[in-house]
This record gives structure tokens, sequence and C-alpha cells, in this order.
């Protein structure tokens, strides 16, 4: 006892304690942000927080973690090389159509971002960079991502939902990798829902088209046993209840022509990651990447998982997620058709990466209703293909009913994105097969 009084009051031993104090304090206070933001000091930092996260900080809703990243976070180099060589290839119409300068129709194939050269000053700028947003999606060729969606309400989680979200791109596919596609589908989705019991085979599928036909979307509802098409504005009601909508798969996964976009500025703000490290992955003979997560069971920790938490319930519990300055591009989006959901959006997205870190919603009134965070990390193979646009989670605040949804892939051996046509063609998004699935 009397040897440790001596080692913790020794000059020593304040001298090392005083080192790691410093040492600590300078890595929280990279780029000159400190080690928590709350609603002690948010207001020093308000311009590198998007509106409705920083009325959500001052209200001590949610506490704000900064840090570094031990990455770079960009796109695979073999992409960013032929990104650009499509530079001056691609155009957009008034109506919001990508077109081939060449031909004046839809491209058969892009690799590589559309417009890799972004002018701020065009007034397409907000259509071209919301064009490069998908490009970067398509790369992945398919996915299979397990999912849960979890309601959050002030105390902690109500229910959830265990579902599967298939997607096959069939543009913007490498070289080699094509597939053939005389219905000029841009893309299928299928979303099965597998748990609980009581709403499983509730099941939604989409084709969203190159050419100006509205999606054909479809739900099978168990209780009568039955396939029904729906309006293509259906995609923007609550998914099965829930405070997100079809169409923010990634914050955004409808039809460009359907909105007017409109680019209106710039700035840094903080995004979220999951992990401040890269995580390896595997890749498959057949190029496939199972996907690995830096979170175990359904999600990362909540506010609501704390004993005696403080905040919103549906906040990430401090510490958990890193947060990062990025440049982003501030693009709006307005629907066309009068009766979608919702009114205008705000987009967030990397000016980078061209991923979307956040949405702002608006109801069509005008009155601000819902905001949705994008949270990822980065994994990466040894051939250089990453995940970077891949969510781990997207959460879904609806700040009128203070209520919120959280949905997060679920840690699963059998989540594949870069899934080649020999595992995932058109075949599996056929009706018949949708029937046979929501059986």
């Amino acid at each position: 006892m009397h040897y440790k009084k001596l080692l913790f009051t020794s000059p020593s031993y304040f001298i090392l304690s005083l080192l790691v104090l410093l040492i600590n304090i300078g890595l929280g206070q990279a780029n000159g942000l400190p080690m928590v933001i709350d609603n002690t000091n948010c207001a020093r930092y308000k311009d590198l927080l998007i509106p409705a996260m920083y009325r959500a900080v001052e209200r001590g809703d949610f506490v704000i973690t900064p840090g570094k990243i031990n990455f770079k976070y960009k796109l695979p180099d073999s992409f960013l090389a032929a990104s650009k060589k499509n530079a001056g290839k691609f155009d957009v119409t008034p109506n919001g159509d990508l077109v081939d300068k060449r031909t004046g129709k839809y491209p058969e194939n892009i690799y590589g971002l559309a417009f890799p050269n972004i002018d701020p000053k065009d007034p397409k700028a907000g259509e071209k960079i919301i064009y490069n947003f998908e490009f970067q999606m398509f790369r992945f060729m398919g996915e299979t991502i397990k999912g849960h969606v979890i309601w959050i309400n002030k105390k902690g989680e109500e229910r959830y939902i265990l579902s599967v979200d298939n997607r096959l791109y069939m543009n913007g596919r490498p070289p080699g990798k094509k597939i053939k596609n005389p219905d000029k589908v841009l893309r299928y989705e299928f979303q099965n829902t597998m748990e609980p019991m009581s709403v499983k085979g509730l099941n939604t599928m989409s084709y969203i088209y190159e050419d100006t036909r509205e999606d054909s979307n479809y739900a099978y509802v168990p209780a009568i046993r039955r396939v029904r098409q729906t309006s293509s504005t259906a995609r923007s009601d609550p998914y099965v209840g829930s405070d997100g909508w079809l169409d923010t798969y990634r914050l955004w996964s409808g039809k460009n022509r359907s909105m007017q976009w409109k680019y209106v500025g710039e700035k840094t703000i903080l995004v979220s990651f999951t992990s401040p490290d890269m995580i390896p992955v595997e890749e498959l003979p057949d190029g496939r990447i199972a996907m690995r997560y830096p979170y175990t069971g359904r999600c990362f920790k909540l506010n609501y998982e704390v004993p005696g938490f403080k905040g919103a319930s549906w906040a990430p519990a401090p510490g958990v997620i890193t947060y990062i300055p990025r440049k982003v591009w501030i693009v709006e989006q307005m629907p066309k058709d009068p009766y979608y959901s919702w009114g205008l959006h705000i987009n967030y997205i990397d000016q980078e990466t061209y991923t979307i870190w956040y949405k702002e919603v608006y109801e069509r009134s005008g009155n601000f209703r819902t905001w949705i965070i994008n949270f990822m990390h980065n994994s990466e193979a040894s051939t250089g293909n990453n995940t970077i646009g891949v969510s781990d989670a997207a959460l879904y605040i609806d700040e009128n009913v203070q209520h919120a949804t959280m949905v997060a892939a679920y840690p699963d051996h059998e989540n594949y994105i870069c899934i080649p046509a020999s595992q995932m063609g058109p075949s599996f998004f056929f009706l018949n097969n949708f029937l046979l699935l929501s059986k």
C-alpha cells in the first residue's frame, strides 16, 4: 500500500499523466475540433452541422464525437480512371433524363462517374451530381443485404422487422460484366420480409426503367395471398408503417426524372463513420464481396441501450460514431408528381465519393418533418475494390411526432455486394419468383 501511494503521487507519474492527457487532447482536437460537441459548445461549431443536426445537439438529443479516420476515403482507382474517360460524353435533358451526346439516348452502359468534372455554375449541376451518386452505386452490380428495421419511441424500441433487400443494377456495370437488357430496366429491387411471423411475406418489388415509363411496383399481401400492382408514388409511402420509405434507400432510390434538382451550394460538415479503421474483406473468386461490419448484433449501440441515458433514445450512444469533416454538395429535390407524399428534400452529397450523408425532408405544406442520417464505414479487398457507398444504417427521425426508425444492416455471412449475373440475374425478379418467395 505504501509503495502504491508513493508511485501515484510521485513527480514522474504526474508528468506521465500530463503527457497522456495532452496527447488525448491533441487527438480529440484534430482539425481544431473538441473531443465532444454537445449543447454546451455547439454554437461554436454550428457551421459544421446541418440545420437539423444542430437543433438536435442544441436541445441535448445528440452528442457529437469528432475524430479521425485511418484510411483514404475515396472510390477505387480503377473506377476513378474509368470516370475520367467519361468527361464530356453525356448530358441531361430538360426533363432530367441522362443521354449519350452521340445518340441522344440513354447510354447502354456507363462504368465510372457520368460527370467526373462538376461545375457549380452549370445550371444542370444538381442533376449531374445525382447521376454521379447513382453510378458510384451501380458499380456493385448486385446486392443482397439482410437488415433490421427498428421502430423507436422516446423510451426505446417498440418493434422490429427483419428483411432482405435484393438489388440488381443493369447499368453502370464494369467492363465484361454487362447484361442483355431488352426491357430497358435501370435496376430491379426486391424487399423480402422474413420476421416476425405477423408480417412474414409482406414483400415488395420494383422495376425502375431507363426511359420515360413510370416504375412498375408490386406488393404481396399475405392476408389475401395476392400480388397487387401499386403506383410509382407508393414508393413515398411509409415502408411497413415505419418512418422511412422505399425512395430513400441510401437516401435516394427513386427515378431521377421524377424530381426537379437544384444545386444550391457547398460546405464542410461533420459526417458519421461507424469505424475509424478500414475493415478488410474477402473478394470471392466470382467477384462477390462478403460484407463485414464494425458492430455485432442488430445495430451499433443506441442511447436507449445505455442505462440512465440522456438525450434522444434513438441517437447513437456517445463515442460510438466517429464524426469527420467532409466537403459536400448541397442539392435540393422537389417532386414533380402532386401525389408524391413529400415536398422539398435537401441532400448533403460527398464531393469526392458522391455518397449522400444526410437528407432533410419537408412536407408538401412546406413544414419541416423528417431528417435522415447515413452511417458508413470502409472495407477493402486485396484487389482494391471497396465498399464506399454501402450504408451500415440509416436513421430516420420524424420531428413532428418525435419518433424514429433505424434501418441497419445485420452482420450476416450472406450479405454480399458486387454480385455477378451468374449469381443474380433478371430472372430472380420475375413475378413468378416473387410470388414463390412470398408464400
